[in-house]
């Protein structure tokens, strides 16, 4: 697979005589710096010790360059710099577990060897924040850019599916299963197979192969208290957006998991906080990665079933959670569907007023709001034909006017598919998306 969407980090890294990144597995750190620099590549596994680690090094690094018998990872790394080469230490945040020392070893051979190019990178996002960014870590301010590598944006996922042979709605379905991970759209053109029967492969079939990846990393990132971690993402992963409705699944305090929540949003990153789309109401949680998303709410919950082999595939469950993905997909490209500068976005909740029944709550699955105007998306998961799609409107325009919004109002379906749409204004299905995204590509060219 050709190399995607990482221009810019290349040329920072190529600039730069020392660099950090951080970013989960699987989202291409190795390939990146390899790719840019083809460096010395130095990897710290947490299983070994520091002298069989060294063997290996010594190993790997004789294949391209003579270096003498060293038995110390600082004796390699202080050699290979006082030689020019680059080298990049792979997953530096290892060292604690091997050898913690050699962080401060590390910090004496930059301050010596000052025109050394260094890369080092880190999977744990936590952990890797405090050794190069926290004040108190002796490899504070010893680097000049950190680079934060985020998942590819769906436009580049929809690039490579293409590349690949897929359609856009293959290409929404990895997305919201494997997020922007370039290692699985990897995975998939090896295993040349339709999108739905790869997903089955990885999750649904014996033996379960995204389990034990997905435990593992996260295990490792979250420590000794993964398993309160582990309660309140499933709870989020089914639904479960509120510190009441989390507490309440988990049937605990709302005041014991306040501090659990800021840590999965600040240190770990792996859920955002969001208000309504006016930046009103309570706050409410969601996670923030694809693939924890679905691990969660698809193996996690059903552990009993995967020790029994009894896990299955269902459509309907399936189709619901990309539905809700697509939304997330929606409001964040809502620009391409509305005439006006957003200042913010998201879902908006509102209740009728009806004599007979009371107060009825919906829900407005996409808002974005500009100044004096706002855009209202209903997103279906599925396809329509047009007097479904008109249907759709109508209803939209009821909520919006329940609503009580006092603005310019954009009402817009955004579908899996709409026949005989023609001529109807505001209905879009991923078809049209894809063009969209084209026509920014165009118009993003130099």
């Amino acid at each position: 697979m050709k190399f995607y969407d990482r221009e810019k980090e290349v040329e920072l890294l190529r600039k730069a005589k020392r660099a950090a990144i951080i970013g989960r597995r699987r989202v291409g750190k190795t390939r990146l710096v390899e790719e840019a620099l083809n460096p010395i590549t130095l990897f710290i596994p947490a299983e070994k010790n520091e002298a069989l680690i060294c063997r290996d090094w010594l190993e790997e690094i004789r294949e391209r360059r003579y270096i003498p018998e060293i038995g110390t990872m600082k004796g390699i790394v202080e050699f290979l710099m006082r030689e020019g080469e680059t080298v990049f230490i792979d997953e530096l945040q290892n060292a604690l577990k091997v050898n913690p020392s050699f962080v401060y070893d590390l910090q004496r051979l930059l301050d010596k060897h000052r025109e050394a190019k260094l890369v080092v990178t880190g999977s744990l996002i936590s952990m890797s924040k405090k050794l190069i960014e926290d004040y108190n870590s002796p490899l504070y301010g010893r680097f000049d850019i950190v680079v934060k590598l985020r998942e590819l944006d769906f436009q580049t996922v929809l690039e490579i599916m293409k590349d690949l042979g897929y359609g856009v709605e293959d290409a929404v379905k990895m997305w919201a299963v494997f997020g922007g991970l370039p290692k699985y759209y990897e995975t998939l053109e090896r295993f040349s197979m339709p999108v739905e029967d790869f997903i089955r492969t990885m999750f649904f079939e014996e033996p379960y192969p995204m389990f034990p990846e997905v435990m593992l990393m996260l295990k490792e990132e979250l420590g000794k208290e993964y398993r309160t971690y582990f309660s309140i993402l499933q709870a989020i992963s089914e639904g479960k957006h509120t510190l009441g409705e989390i507490s309440s699944h988990l049937s605990v305090k709302e005041t014991s998991l306040t501090k659990y929540l800021h840590a999965l949003e600040k240190d770990y990153e792996l859920i955002v906080k969001k208000k309504d789309a006016f930046g009103r109401g309570r706050n409410r949680y969601y996670i923030s990665q694809n693939l924890v998303h679905f691990w969660f709410r698809f193996l996690w919950r059903n552990y009993g079933k995967i020790e029994r082999g009894a896990l299955r595939w269902n459509d309907n469950e399936f189709n619901s959670y990309i539905g809700r993905k697509v939304e997330e997909l929606i409001e964040a490209l809502a620009d391409l569907f509305v005439p006006f500068e957003i200042e913010s976005r998201g879902k908006l909740w509102g209740k009728f007023k009806d004599k007979e029944k009371g107060k009825e709550s919906f829900e407005i699955d996409v808002v974005a709001v500009g100044r004096g105007e706002a855009a209202f998306f209903e997103v279906k998961w599925e396809e329509l034909n047009r007097k479904e799609a008109e249907r759709e409107l109508e209803w939209l325009g009821e909520r919006i006017k329940a609503t009580g919004y006092r603005g310019k109002a954009f009402p817009i379906l955004v579908a899996r598919k709409v026949k005989g749409k023609k001529g109807l204004e505001g209905v879009y299905d991923l078809w049209d998306l894809e063009e969209v995204l084209k026509e920014k590509s165009r118009k993003t060219l130099p």
